[in-house]
């Protein structure tokens, strides 16, 4: 018997059909995946094998798969796997996708084999309130050396603060700010959790050492406001040009809607 779904992958499995349409495929989502392709360039060679958390529909891991990294994809809903299984095999790569759906809160019971490497986009890591059995799995999994790259939603997003403050919706202007919040998606509510990076590398503990700490939607919007600024596509590129001259610096890297932790297994 299969266990029941998270509430965060009940969640998700609710909107898989139509996430890409209404999140992956606009514009600033576009470019926001990019910077994060071109990190993963550096971390990830042909020919290794490495582990996502929370795939999502798969555009990451189609994506490295092209370019001849074989990818264990993982996530807490199975519609998500899915459409991840479903692309890879449109795309020609799915000899080097594998999917498996995961629960993030059972770490400690994940039997995974040994990986180059890891990554995790998009906030999946927020959905969980604390982090060492993440730590020690990945500690196991991921070989000597290797990197894992995590994008995590940051406690202090100075967009999403100045934006809902102007638009008088102070509840969402500063919901990250105790650390927690509850997210409603698909009909499904659950937890949703902002850790430091600080809090991150702590948790993480001693077999892991920090390589880059960037920001990840410095100038660049939040995904509830992509749609907003995609109608001013000359805009959007000035505040493009702005992210990418400050975001892998302090104190912008601090203050995105994500940040960018890139870490070395020791």
């Amino acid at each position: 018997m299969s266990s029941p779904l998270p509430n965060s992958g009940a969640a998700f499995d609710h909107i898989a059909d139509r996430y890409d349409a209404d999140s992956t495929d606009l514009l600033i989502s576009r470019w926001i995946r990019e910077r994060v392709w071109s990190w993963l360039t550096d971390i990830f060679q042909p020919g290794m094998r490495v582990l996502e958390i929370g795939c999502g529909t798969g555009e990451d891991a189609v994506w490295l798969a092209k370019r001849g990294v074989s990818v264990t994809a993982t996530d807490a809903s199975p519609h998500m796997l899915a459409v991840t299984q479903r692309k890879a095999e449109e795309a020609g790569v799915s000899a080097l996708v594998t999917t498996r759906q995961l629960d993030l809160n059972a770490a400690t019971s994940w039997d995974i084999p040994s990986h180059d490497g890891a990554f995790s986009n998009y906030g999946a890591l927020n959905c969980i309130g604390t982090y060492r059995d993440l730590g020690a799995a990945l500690s196991r999994i991921v070989r000597p050396g290797g990197r894992i790259g995590l994008a995590v939603m940051s406690p202090l997003c100075v967009w999403e603060l100045l934006w809902h403050t102007l638009h008088r919706d102070l509840r969402t202007a500063t919901r990250r700010l105790s650390g927690t919040s509850t997210a409603h998606i698909g009909g499904v509510s659950f937890p949703v959790y902002y850790p430091t990076p600080r809090r991150l590398i702590r948790e993480f503990g001693s077999d892991f050492r920090l390589q880059h700490l960037r920001g990840l939607g410095v100038f660049l919007p939040p995904s509830d406001v992509y749609a907003a600024l995609g109608k001013h596509p000359a805009l959007a590129r000035r505040l493009l040009r702005l992210e990418t001259l400050t975001a892998d610096h302090f104190p912008f890297n601090q203050l995105a809607d994500h940040f960018w932790l890139e870490l070395r297994r020791n």
